[in-house]
């Protein structure tokens, strides 16, 4: 019968504390932090500031404000305060436990009643002040911005959004402009307030209105980044082909008209590159069709692969090609060395890097080093005669051998030692070859037959 009671008492009993409005902990609480909590937090804060940085456990952001903590040691875990939000916003948050509306006290006369009523109408339509409304951005109380209709009363909303650093606030303030005010108005406004700019400019960039952002960057003056939107809008706004050469067309007549600027060069050559592929196409079809939207070097790999034999001045010979665009001798060789030597053409890459002069010997031309060639061949899988051929154009002896026992090319190696009469290291260098290798015999024959008057 105890154990009855005692369930019964359970069940009707609770430690859970009932709601009242009359309790003082209800309102006296921002975003879940009491009011000495908030008061703690906002002494905290300004000691921080005033010395050493404060800083935000980590942890404590991933759950409500009530279990937020300042700590004064940096650790891995926590991030300095001035990173997740500005002084001037922070200062705005904690100021708001500050603010609370007197309630009149006892009972009320019909006079009075009226008076609290007439005021509290008064006050919503009347204008508050910009700093109040912009407090109420940052705090996410509502507000309403339509109450702002004299210019001067726009502008100093504008500026306290400014003054608070909240990107939201400034943000919504021109927006609010934007839809109230005439075009040359904001403009005038925002020419002097670049962290305005700057947040009006993302928007447009992020909702993808780049017409609009082009507009407003050119009435501001900022005429260069209003001509690469453009471009921009050209090169990614537009699929087809044709379309996309049209607009680049007319955006270099618009915009990049100055024929002595570094741009105008730029989306010039783009637009020859453009008019190349769409040609290459169209006589090409089959093989080509993926050609469009290559970069140059691309193009340039396409046609050492496809039309290596044409001749200079044919719109399908990487000369051309390399000409028009104004690829450098080092771009140039190295894509043919790349393309030429994954198709084992030995002889079109010595045609390259290697020219007979008028007195029929050869001379050297390249204008990228001569390790990197010889690494390039070897990855490629160039037969050793190759490696040698290139392996003796390496000036510096003891780079020349360096890099020969790296490749395993031992025919290099072993030259490297008859050009400098060295018999003691050649000797010592065939011990360590394996017997009867074709580099084995090729060092022992060089010892017996050579004509080399040997230094040791």
């Amino acid at each position: 019968m105890a154990g009855r009671l005692e369930d019964e008492e359970y069940w009707h009993s609770s430690e859970a504390k009932a709601f009242s409005f009359e309790d003082d902990e209800f309102g006296s609480q921002l975003c879940g932090v009491s009011k000495s909590g908030t008061a703690r937090l906002s002494q905290r804060v300004r000691e921080g500031m005033g010395g050493e940085s404060a800083y935000f456990s980590a942890d404590s952001l991933s759950g409500s404000l009530s279990r937020a903590t300042i700590s004064d040691s940096s650790q891995t875990t926590n991030r300095p305060l001035h990173t997740l939000i500005s002084e001037k916003s922070l200062l705005c948050i904690l100021e708001a436990e500050n603010y609370h509306e007197k309630e009149p006290k006892g009972i009320l006369t019909s006079e009075e009643e009226v008076r609290i009523l007439r005021r509290q109408v008064e006050n919503r339509w009347a204008t508050p002040p910009a700093k109040k409304t912009i407090n109420s951005i940052l705090l996410g109380h509502p507000y309403s911005l339509e109450l702002y209709k004299s210019l001067k009363s726009k502008t100093e909303l504008l500026d306290a959004a400014i003054a608070i650093g909240d990107g939201n606030a400034i943000l919504a303030v021109v927006l609010f402009l934007v839809r109230t005010l005439k075009k040359s108005l904001v403009h005038h406004l925002l020419r002097t307030r670049p962290e305005a700019v700057a947040q009006y400019c993302q928007y447009l960039s992020t909702r993808l209105q780049l017409h609009e952002l082009t507009d407003l960057l050119e009435l501001l003056g900022d005429s260069r980044e209003a001509a690469m939107k453009q471009f921009q809008i050209g090169v990614c706004g537009t699929v087809n082909p044709q379309r996309k050469l049209q607009k680049l067309q007319m955006c270099a007549n618009n915009h990049f008209s100055l024929p002595d600027s570094k741009d105008h060069h730029i989306i010039q050559n783009y637009i020859k590159l453009l008019e190349w592929q769409l040609a290459m196409a169209g006589t090409d079809a089959e093989i080509a069709k993926d050609l469009v939207g290559r970069s140059v070097l691309s193009s340039l790999a396409y046609t050492c692969e496809h039309h290596w034999d044409k001749p200079k001045g044919t719109i399908n010979s990487p000369l051309t090609l390399s000409q028009q665009q104004g690829i450098s001798d080092r771009q140039f060789q190295w894509t043919v060395l790349t393309v030429r030597a994954s198709m084992q053409a030995w002889d079109d890459i010595e045609g390259l890097f290697i020219s007979k002069s008028w007195l029929g010997g050869k001379k050297l031309k390249t204008a990228v080093p001569m390790e990197q060639v010889v690494i390039q061949l070897h990855s490629r899988g160039a037969p050793t005669d190759v490696l040698v051929k290139y392996l003796e154009l390496i000036e510096n002896m003891d780079k020349r051998v360096i890099l020969a026992q790296k490749l395993q090319c031992h025919k290099a190696v072993i030259n490297v030692f008859v050009a400098k009469r060295d018999r003691q290291a050649l000797i010592s260098y065939k011990a360590n070859l394996h017997p009867q290798s074709e580099d084995y015999f090729y060092a022992e024959n060089t010892l017996r037959v050579s004509t080399t008057k040997w230094k040791n």
